[in-house]
């Protein structure tokens, strides 16, 4: 009997944890909701904030609202935060929407569209845009790996291959 109340408790705290972040109540027209703080306090610094909202709307998220996938990462990088397998590094990602950095305190793994993507104990997560997702061949918004720094900054539609005239 003992055993069987540890499933269902187990059971339970993994559905409160999947539950605690519902992809409905993510507001999938905020441009801004894949964006670092940091990164959004340096456009305004910098006078450029309206360029950069204009990109996030515009090249990151091709004049639509952030899709299925897209929020389905933003409720698993919420899960592995409050869970405790994932930690904020303090840095974005250098190009727009300049996303959160995040490294692996544990091994786990993320679900995007059904299928899981793992990670190991030190690795670094951050959010990857349409483009990117098609340049470097990826089947989810994200990428998994130790990430090198760099000062370099750039908008989407700076991007080589970006949509112009948006």
């Amino acid at each position: 009997m003992r055993r069987i109340n540890e499933i269902k408790e187990k059971k339970s705290i993994k559905a409160i944890s999947e539950a605690s972040v519902n992809i409905k109540i993510i507001d999938k027209d905020d441009a801004l909701l894949l964006s670092d703080l940091k990164a959004i306090q340096l456009y305004k610094d910098q006078g450029m904030f309206e360029d950069f909202l204009h990109d996030l709307k515009f090249s990151v998220m091709r004049g639509e609202s952030w899709n299925k996938d897209e929020l389905e990462y933003t409720r698993e990088i919420k899960r592995l935060l409050n869970e405790g397998i994932i930690v904020k590094k303090g840095v974005y990602w250098w190009t727009s929407p300049h996303s959160p950095v995040y490294c692996a305190k544990k091994e786990g793994q993320i679900r995007i569209n059904g299928k899981f993507y793992k990670f190991t104990k030190g690795e670094e997560i951050t959010f990857q845009c349409r483009m990117a997702m098609e340049q470097r061949n990826l089947k989810a918004p994200l990428l998994i790996k130790k990430f090198k720094p760099t000062d370099n900054i750039m908008l989407c539609g700076e991007m080589k291959n970006s949509m112009k005239g948006m």
